[in-house]
């Protein structure tokens, strides 16, 4: 039995309150937002709209601002040393918020996969693997850059080795969970520590007919009873930078021998962030894919003498209009390292001066990265031990 969603505008009310102050903007946010023991606030926000000024607004299903809530609105802004420079209130039109939400969602084409939403009434394209999911509470629909990294890393992977056991760490929609299922006909384990999420994650999984491949439990990281007896030889991972450096040390035990991990959801300068603790623990990068500034890493555990590490392995570049269309990812020629004026465009990462330490400039006003000539910054872990080693001894008088 299926549920059929209308309209959720019907009658709802929206009050905007416009308050001089950042205190003061805070007790009135704090006023309507004790409106909702009254079942009449469902929201309140706020945003800063000029300096020391402030918009708050609430939405509710009948009227709420009358004398008395103005007044107290007033009252509160003025006893935090602010002002309360004008409320009103409004009805707002009904509207089908499903159906433009789902407008808001064309299908989308990534590598050799097809987005979709249940919407959708089309034709999956003749050698395309369709991914039918909707968003709802959870992330990931395809269309964030993390999420295209990952999805084209997938395919590289799948091209040049046999993989057995996939793991997904932070489903969200579990589209990554999907389309690994689909590619390689594997069973997958997923975990996701948001309850809505996991149930987000297991409609898509049915609605996609691989109840019986993907597993998504409710669990924080690799925390999971089930999860922990698995020795997966991928495990991906789309989350964000420092969740990514916390998890390393759980990554380490649980990926298997010469398994590869694909880590996003950073930024391109947030590297550094992700990469040193796994490094610590054995884990190396072997290449990157980086969409409109976001960095999606695929690292190897208990890696070889052909393994590049660090700003020697190869940055696969790209262009929306090339990769996410199904043509080849276009790997940067030898010793080349995409310029400033490049990255700028995708998400400028320099510092204010325009130049990186020890970069050079170019006469088109941007700046080259200087050659990493195969030599890499030692880890944390290596700095310690070179550094007992080099230590003296105490003196000590004969």
């Amino acid at each position: 039995m299926g549920l059929s969603l209308r309209p959720v505008s019907l009658g709802m009310r929206h009050l905007v309150a416009r308050v001089r102050g950042a205190a003061a903007a805070n007790a009135v946010f704090a006023a309507l937002d004790d409106c909702a023991g009254d079942d009449r606030a469902r929201a309140v926000s706020a945003f800063e709209t000029a300096p020391e000024e402030w918009r708050v607004e609430a939405y509710a299903k009948s009227s709420m601002l009358t004398p008395d809530l103005s007044a107290r609105l007033a009252l509160a802004a003025a006893a935090y040393g602010g002002e309360l420079a004008e409320v009103a209130e409004q009805g707002l039109p009904e509207r089908d918020w499903l159906a433009e939400n789902q407008l808001a969602f064309p299908p989308l084409r990534v590598g050799g996969f097809f987005v979709y939403g249940s919407h959708y009434r089309g034709e999956v394209p003749a050698g395309a693997i369709g991914i039918a999911l909707d968003a709802a509470t959870a992330f990931g629909t395809g269309e964030h850059p993390s999420t295209q990294g990952c999805l084209l890393a997938l395919q590289l992977l799948v091209r040049r080795r046999r993989i057995a056991a996939v793991l997904d760490i932070g489903a969200g929609t579990a589209i990554l969970s999907i389309a690994a299922a689909k590619l390689l006909r594997r069973r997958v384990w997923a975990s996701d520590i948001d309850p809505g999420s996991v149930a987000v994650a297991r409609r898509n999984v049915a609605g996609n007919g691989l109840a019986g491949l993907v597993q998504v439990a409710c669990a924080p990281g690799y925390r999971d009873r089930g999860l922990r007896r698995r020795r997966p030889d991928l495990v991906l991972s789309n989350i964000l930078a420092r969740p990514l450096a916390l998890l390393a040390v759980d990554l380490a035990r649980t990926l298997a021998p010469g398994g590869r991990a694909v880590l996003s959801g950073l930024l391109r300068r947030q590297e550094p962030i992700v990469l040193a603790p796994h490094r610590a623990l054995g884990l190396a990068l072997e290449r990157r894919i980086v969409i409109d500034g976001w960095s999606s890493l695929i690292v190897r555990a208990g890696a070889g003498s052909n393994t590049k590490m660090g700003a020697a392995a190869p940055i696969y570049r790209s262009a929306r209009r090339s990769a996410l269309a199904g043509q080849p990812l276009r790997r940067l020629a030898a010793g080349r390292s995409p310029g400033c004026g490049e990255m700028q465009k995708r998400a400028p990462i320099a510092p204010p001066s325009g130049r990186l330490p020890g970069s050079r400039g170019s006469p088109s006003g941007g700046c080259r990265y200087r050659p990493a000539r195969g030599r890499q910054a030692p880890s944390a872990l290596h700095r310690h031990v070179a550094g007992a080693a080099n230590r003296q001894r105490p003196f000590r008088p004969r």
